[in-house]
């Protein structure tokens, strides 16, 4: 049994480490692929972030902060040693490309680390919880390899559907204005002042939310937030289902949501929120027709939260991952979605 198990687990770490080595690869193909910047990108995948201790929690959040922006500090430079000629746009649809390169090889050497230390053991339990596991990890293993080749191709991911819907919402002649790795106009809807936020695009960011949302709270007297994001659906809801709540949707560490929640406390401001239902795969590959017919609904929901929405101006915030959606999306046929035939491979 453990001979058949090695052999198992062996074939699907070959597997992985192919991923790991052809998303290294395609990261090089940004840079001339010289021997020197091989070997920077393959000292960068053991990259790693150290959180703040919580021995004493109080400031923990202040701390946290600054962590995540020395970390982001460091992927630009990186970035700009492989790319340095590189558009604005393909810079930021690197970075994305390298920390999911960097989660691949995390999670590569940790399922190593454990093989090997059962073959020098000898211990069966390891051995057998590596076993019952390797379908789910490899299931997420594989959509993070591809969704690495979508974010460097420049593709839109299941995760864009925040930002997507508030695009939608938009308007050519508009004004957009930039904030922290943002952008934001001011438009008027039936009566209401709206102010609409969403991750500057077609570049795979996620923007610096907390700190642009605090910004137009106070410059504009915002008496409403209504968010919008993916969510992961629960296993037999349907993809691209839309359900409504409240409260703040912002995935991650949640340091940038506890920097919401700690300004909407003190201005008494209502919220909305607008989740689109997804796979944790599907949320980091391309997106497909059932996640943008949720974006669709979405939207439409949007509307009727404003509709229902007193007197006082409205920020409406597009949550998510911003690669391969332009700024305003008027002519929905423009998104590069998954092509159907994909996704009955993908069923199969």
């Amino acid at each position: 049994m453990r001979i058949r198990i090695f052999s198992t687990l062996q074939k699907a770490l070959i597997e992985m480490e192919n991923m790991v080595k052809e998303s290294r690869d395609t990261i090089i193909k940004f840079s001339n692929g010289d021997k020197e910047i091989r070997e920077k990108v393959n000292e960068f995948l053991d990259f790693f972030i150290v959180p703040p201790t919580d021995l004493d929690p109080h400031g923990i959040v202040q701390k946290f902060n600054k962590i995540l922006e020395l970390s982001e500090s460091r992927f630009k430079n990186m970035v700009n040693i492989i790319a340095p000629d590189a558009s604005r746009e393909t810079k930021a649809n690197i970075i994305m490309t390298l920390k999911v390169a960097i989660g691949l090889n995390s999670v590569y050497k940790m399922i190593r680390h454990n093989f090997e230390l059962a073959k020098k053991t000898g211990n069966l339990q390891i051995l057998l919880a590596l076993q019952m596991n390797m379908p789910l990890i490899m299931r997420i293993f594989k959509a993070q390899y591809n969704g690495a080749k979508a974010f460097s191709k420049g593709l839109p991911v299941g995760d864009g559907a925040g930002p997507l819907t508030t695009a939608m919402l938009l308007k050519k002649d508009d004004e957009i204005e930039s904030i922290d790795e943002m952008i934001y106009a001011k438009r008027e809807y039936n009566g209401r002042k709206l102010i609409i936020l969403r991750p500057e695009g077609p570049g795979a960011r996620l923007g610096k939310i907390a700190r642009a949302v605090n910004t137009l709270i106070d410059r504009f007297n915002i008496q409403k937030i209504i968010m919008v994001d993916a969510a992961v659906k629960m296993e037999g809801e349907e993809t691209g289902r839309v359900a409504e709540g409240v409260g703040i949707v912002i995935g991650g560490t949640g340091v940038e949501k506890w920097f919401i929640e700690d300004k909407i406390l003190k201005g008494d401001i209502e919220i909305d929120s607008i989740v689109i239902k997804m796979g944790p795969e599907e949320a980091i590959t391309q997106m497909d027709k059932k996640i943008f017919r949720g974006c669709e609904t979405a939207l439409e929901r949007v509307k009727a939260s404003i509709e229902r929405t007193g007197e006082g101006n409205i920020l409406v915030v597009g949550v998510g991952n911003s690669c391969g959606i332009p700024n305003i999306v008027e002519d929905p046929s423009i998104i590069k979605l998954k092509e159907e035939e994909d996704d009955e491979k993908g069923d199969t």
